[in-house]
């Protein structure tokens, strides 16, 4: 595993500020007292999502062990991308010096690496690949609202999204040995098309393809958060049972952290502590689909992940899109 945060760090008060909080008469802090972020890292103005995804996957390769070379296929999965084609992906590889891969970008909003996992999986489960690295780099600060139009819209709209960040994570996933228990154990993913128009970044799409007032991150997540809450309450116990796990055999839960309460509610419905899924998303922001390696690298550093470890993977994404994995570290 590896991950990446750019240098350049901003408390939520500085970002109320950039959005104009005072302009319209808006007390600062209510980002941090709504989601619990108080820091997110921004990317230098020369620094995009593939040099975010490169250096989070040559951590992961020196982590692992393991040369450029090593790697049969890289699977670039991102919200946020360098250019519309080609492949950000390809970038990656030239960035990371890998030359004999196979590769493709994988969209699925929030969800995109853990879509990637579950096909890196499938690929070494078939015998396409052994050595699959699965990559995310998040820009999302250049999506970004500061200029609201009015206070109404800041206070529905501006508390979800000016709590985003930028960063990277990537995993290494490889075949198994004879006899191992390591790796994915088992997963479940679904979507609710009918629930496509949420939060959608109309901008950069073939129906506004040069309108820049549309290239922002919109913030409205509400019936999301509720729908994918609901969901989890039935995943979560339907990927144990084809586990073999109940509660007290998890280790680590690794989720897609977009404010504090949602994180306890998770907590509350696994039936888990605190040190099993603790939170980053007071130093991080929402990070995208980065959320769930970066939190990978952090439980890894503070001792909670350890090889051998029983973990849940959850995600939830616009779409609207939801999925668990276990695995064994």
């Amino acid at each position: 595993m590896g991950m990446y945060l750019p240098e350049k760090v901003y408390t939520s008060e500085e970002i109320e500020e950039m959005a104009g909080y005072a302009r319209f008469g808006v007390k600062p802090g209510l980002v941090r007292m709504l989601t619990g972020c108080e820091r997110r890292h921004y990317a230098a103005e020369n620094e995009h999502c593939s040099d975010i995804a490169a250096k989070a996957g040559l951590k992961a390769l020196e982590n692992a062990g393991m040369q450029p070379s090593d790697i049969d296929a890289v699977l670039f999965c991102s919200i946020t991308q360098d250019f519309a084609e080609p492949a950000t992906v390809n970038v990656v590889m030239d960035k990371m010096d890998i030359r004999n891969a196979y590769s493709f970008d994988i969209k699925n909003a929030c969800n995109a690496f853990m879509s990637g996992v579950d096909v890196a999986d499938s690929l070494i489960a078939s015998g396409k690949a052994e050595n699959v690295l699965v990559v995310a780099g998040e820009a999302l600060s250049r999506w970004t609202k500061f200029d609201y139009d009015n206070k109404e819209e800041l206070l529905q709209r501006g508390t979800a999204a000016l709590s985003v960040g930028d960063g990277g994570g990537a995993f290494v996933l490889t075949k198994a040995e004879s006899g191992s228990t390591q790796g994915i154990v088992a997963s479940r993913f679904a979507t609710v098309p009918a629930m496509w128009n949420n939060n959608v970044i109309w901008g950069g799409g073939v129906i506004y393809p040069a309108d820049q007032s549309k290239m922002y991150i919109p913030g409205t997540t509400k019936k999301l958060i509720d729908m994918h809450q609901d969901v989890t309450r039935n995943f979560i116990p339907a990927v144990m049972e084809k586990s073999g796990w109940v509660s007290s055999d998890i280790d680590c839960v690794l989720v897609s952290q977009v404010a504090k309460w949602i994180t306890k509610n998770i907590r509350n419905i696994i039936g888990i502590s605190y040190e099993k899924l603790p939170e980053i998303v007071q130093e991080t922001g929402n990070v995208g689909s980065a959320n769930i390696p970066i939190m990978a690298c952090c439980a890894a550093e503070q001792g909670v992940l350890k090889r051998g470890g029983k973990m849940l993977m959850l995600g939830g994404a616009v779409g609207a899109n939801m999925g668990v994995v276990s695995a064994v570290y």
